[in-house]
């Protein structure tokens, strides 16, 4: 695991072990901690100058959020996501992230329009520069904006969950054998900002349903692939 503890800053009075629960699944989305990688809690409370009991209560937390696995005598380990997983979660997220799409065409207002322009063009910035890492960053935030903006607590909430459990595929190897499909990709997410500029949520939804779907058959496929000894 990389050395993340120099970028855990308490904030208070947000529980302690809130804040350590988001930092390390945070972490764990932007791949400074791998997949089967094993947590310690005495290293990590030295690293972060905290007692065992926040770390300890935060492995319950992402124990419970899917993205840890407690192994009897052994510790606890980042879960490896499967083919399975994959094929869980992608079409339930792709119905309800384009739900949330359509209910944010009835709601977004200039501030959250503003956001997700800038990210878009944050977006555009990191293709130009063959940049997936920062790419990846933008666009997940671009989703989260426009998700945000539908305005349905338990709809964010059940989707902030499934999509950090997806985005697992982008710290992947997949990713930047993916790379060459980040430009076409550009204008599927400005099609998505025309589309709430203009209120089109019946339109909307099929849009992001099938941009959730079509990602999901290519890391299907791209699984697959890796399954096969010559890699073709």
């Amino acid at each position: 695991m990389e050395d993340i503890s120099s970028e855990f800053a308490p904030r208070y009075p947000i529980l302690l072990t809130e804040q350590v629960a988001e930092f390390l699944a945070k972490a764990l989305i932007e791949g400074q901690i791998k997949q089967g990688e094993r947590l310690n809690e005495n290293e990590l409370g030295r690293r972060f100058g905290i007692s065992r009991s926040p770390i300890r209560e935060s492995f319950r937390v992402l124990e419970r959020d899917g993205f840890l696995i407690r192994v009897p005598r052994k510790g606890t380990f980042v879960r490896e996501i499967t083919q399975r997983d994959i094929e869980e979660i992608f079409p339930v997220r792709a119905y309800l992230e384009g739900l949330a799409a359509r209910m944010a065409a009835s709601s977004i207002d200039g501030k959250h329009m503003d956001e997700l322009k800038g990210l878009l063009g944050k977006m555009v910035e990191a293709v130009k520069e063959k940049n997936p890492a920062r790419y990846r960053k933008h666009h997940f935030e671009f989703h989260n904006g426009f998700i945000r903006a539908s305005k349905n607590a338990i709809l964010i909430n059940i989707l902030e969950r499934l999509r950090r459990q997806s985005i697992w595929y982008m710290f992947s190897d997949f990713f930047s054998h993916e790379a060459f499909e980040l430009e076409s990709a550009i204008s599927v997410h400005q099609k998505i900002l025309e589309l709430l500029a203009e209120r089109r949520g019946e339109e909307l939804d099929p849009l992001v349903r099938d941009h959730v779907f079509s990602t999901y058959h290519r890391f299907l496929r791209f699984l697959r692939m890796k399954a096969t000894p010559t890699g073709k």
